[in-house]
């Protein structure tokens, strides 16, 4: 599967960049985390985050702390927010090179361990790495909630991994859900528990990938289409708030035990 993880660049390879232009927009929350790049045995060098998702990240470095090894070096990215208290650490492929001014560089990082990458992401760090717009919940430990994803002809059964008043994390078997790539409008059937019908609504494929034998889907609902979810929206938000407060009670609940 392919997913574009990058917007292009309006200037090419070959279009000379002026200096001190920048090729991104910085993340605003990004000033409270402190970033770095480990190459191999070398120390860790501090970066300036750029952009990041589920997929991948920017970072503007020095250009002489640069990876000498270029496109499909494997790096490490190590994301720490101090206040917090919390830290990732992404596995990732070096891709391009963007000459920022005559001492920086932008680089492409595209994360190659999904799964381990995904299996990190809390609440909390959802707005750094998949900034859906609003806050995830996950179903409770013991609820499995089937979803359908349908596209044309094509269908995939999976369940949800997160939900939020604005969109779905879907797991479903490769076999079926290859075929959805990044922008492509789908329509979502999920099965809520307590409902005897399913929740319909139109949606777009935001972020798609790979994790062994399944595929890991990122939908953002369409609130504006004209879909079953309408009428029904008060009950879903209803599912999806219950959740909340219970994963917020239970963490205030760990916080006293600490």
């Amino acid at each position: 599967m392919r997913f574009s993880l990058f917007k292009r660049s309006q200037a090419s390879d070959e279009t000379p960049i002026d200096e001190g232009e920048r090729l991104h927009v910085a993340i605003p929350e990004a000033e409270e985390l402190q970033v770095h790049l480990c190459i191999g045995e070398d120390a860790p060098v501090q970066v300036e985050l750029a952009d990041m998702n589920i997929q991948g990240a920017k970072i503007v470095l020095p250009f002489h702390l640069a990876p000498l090894g270029g496109e499909g070096q494997v790096v490490v990215l190590d994301v720490h927010h101090p206040e917090d208290g919390w830290r990732v650490q992404a596995t990732a492929q070096v891709g391009k090179l963007h000459k920022c001014d005559d001492q920086q560089v932008l680089m492409e990082l595209q994360f190659t361990r999904l799964g381990e990458l995904y299996a990190q992401l809390d609440d909390a760090l959802g707005r750094y790495f998949n900034r859906r717009s609003s806050k995830r919940v996950k179903p409770e430990v013991d609820a499995r909630i089937p979803v359908r994803v349908a596209y044309g002809p094509h269908r995939a059964r999976g369940v949800a991994l997160d939900l939020s008043r604005t969109g779905i994390g879907v797991s479903a078997p490769l076999v079926q859900a290859a075929i959805f790539r990044s922008g492509e409008r789908v329509r979502v059937f999920i099965e809520l528990p307590g409902h005897k019908e399913e929740f319909e609504v139109l949606g777009v494929v935001k972020h798609g990938y790979r994790n062994g034998d399944e595929v890991l889907l990122g939908i953002e609902f369409d609130l504006l289409s004209d879909t079953p979810m309408r009428e029904r929206r008060g009950e879903y938000l209803d599912y999806v708030e219950k959740r909340r407060e219970a994963i917020e009670a239970w963490q205030r609940q760990l916080s006293r035990g600490a």
